[in-house]
């Protein structure tokens, strides 16, 4: 007690000067400490944000290849019973209907007959290779990747009228001649079971049902009966969109 005194004032200065350097230091720790938390939480989030942004980015791939693969399997084949075939032809013939009046044209599902032939199937040559269009087991479904489900044919009237026709043939002899136009075009549309829309468009004064199409042998061979045109993949976005909505509700 009497050291401190005798040093007077100024020790008692002293003393309190290395407290406040000590407090000064205990501060100076504890802002340096929760400085390094405070960085040390920014890395963490910056991380946590890095793994989220990754994530995301995982996730937006998987739904880009789960969509791609969606797209993909709107062209694999359905399997449709008779029943169903001639169900989505009806639908789709309703919708080609429409088009035709607003195009000042008719349209009727007479895209394909014959007369007396053999026991051959009967095909189409297309883009896709061959699709199968009357089944008689020569050589049978298993032959063919593609299957037609039905079709349409686009045509103008002599008498004017549009819009859906169930009575444009009269004979197979006579063809779409019986009443068509034949100064005007005529196309053929195919509906193939893997949800494409073919289409073909016959050369003028071309009146045959059985244009683009050929026939395979009693004996399930090819013969010398080969389809005179190819189809092709049609272009129009709005038939290929409209078939796939009718055959989203069979998949």
């Amino acid at each position: 007690m009497l050291l401190v005194v005798g040093l007077g004032a100024g020790g008692v200065v002293y003393v309190n000067h290395q407290s406040q350097d000590r407090a000064l230091k205990e501060e100076q720790a504890k802002n340096s400490s929760l400085s390094e938390k405070i960085d040390s939480s920014d890395k963490k989030k910056e991380t946590s944000e890095e793994n989220s942004s990754s994530q995301q980015s995982s996730s937006s791939v998987s739904e880009s290849s789960s969509s791609s693969s969606e797209e993909t399997n709107t062209n694999e084949p359905v399997n449709l019973t008779t029943s169903q075939k001639q169900a989505v032809n009806k639908a789709f013939l309703s919708w080609a209907s429409d088009r035709a009046e607003v195009g000042n044209m008719a349209v009727t599902d007479w895209y394909f007959d014959h007369g007396a032939a053999g026991r051959g199937d009967w095909y189409a040559n297309t883009a896709d290779g061959e699709v199968q269009v009357q089944d008689q087991n020569n050589p049978g479904p298993s032959a063919f990747l593609v299957h037609a489900i039905g079709g349409c044919v686009f045509l103008t009237m002599k008498d004017g009228s549009t819009g859906q026709q169930d009575d444009v043939v009269e004979s197979i002899a006579g063809g779409y001649g019986d009443k068509a136009d034949m100064d005007k075009p005529i196309t053929k549309y195919m509906l193939g079971d893997n949800g494409k829309v073919y289409e073909l468009r016959l050369d003028k004064g071309d009146t045959s049902l059985t244009s683009g199409f050929g026939e395979y042998t009693d004996e399930g061979q090819r013969g010398d009966y080969t389809p005179s045109y190819s189809f092709k993949v049609s272009e129009d976005q709005a038939a290929q969109a409209e078939l796939q909505k009718i055959l989203a509700d069979y998949r």
